[in-house]
């Protein structure tokens, strides 16, 4: 089976003067396709000379059993699908600016990324505390604040060695849900 396509027959070469006459249909293509205006000169000009490159490589193998002229406009179609995931990901289609140091381009302060990273595993051990059972939330909160193991079974109202057994299996629990996370 040929990958790009569903006939594996005999590869036909185009000439670009083939390619370029479907201008029409591969503009029409890429307008359905969700390319901008702005944009559709650019990316039909990367279509047309793609789709040149791919026949001259003899990845164009019409199915013999289709009118030539519908197998060429399917298997352009295919091409400018290729062409327009490529585009919506480009940063100009983004409209991201390069600069070499993006923080003089705002008037915003600098932000450390060790504390975006320590913001970001914070959140992650709340969701994982939230995701935990009751008894082990007021235990890890407890000690949280501050609270030893005898402050806890008082708080709690349960004896002092069970207070230290769920402390130290919601730890457990904990950092074992943390190290499934990473």
């Amino acid at each position: 089976m040929n990958p790009w396509g569903p006939y594996d027959g005999p590869a036909r070469v185009l000439s670009i003067a083939e390619i370029a006459a479907q201008e029409p249909h591969i503009r029409s293509a890429l307008r359905g396709l969700g390319v901008r205006t702005v944009d559709l000169d650019d990316v039909c000009q990367d279509v047309v000379l793609g789709a040149w490159i791919s026949a001259q490589a003899g990845r164009y193998r019409p199915d013999p059993a289709r009118e030539p002229l519908d197998a060429l406009k399917r298997w352009l179609f295919g091409v400018c699908r290729f062409h327009c995931t490529h585009y919506h990901a480009r940063a100009f289609r983004r409209r991201e600016v390069s600069v070499a140091d993006p923080w003089t381009a705002t008037g915003e302060e600098r932000v450390d990324p060790w504390h975006v990273g320590e913001r970001i595993d914070a959140a992650k051990a709340l969701m994982a505390i939230a995701a935990m059972p009751v008894w082990a939330r007021e235990v890890l909160v407890l000690a949280a604040l501050g609270h030893g193991q005898t402050e806890i079974a008082s708080i709690l109202g349960i004896p002092l060695g069970t207070a230290g057994s769920r402390l130290r299996l919601a730890r457990a629990r904990l950092a074992r849900k943390l190290r499934r996370r990473r």
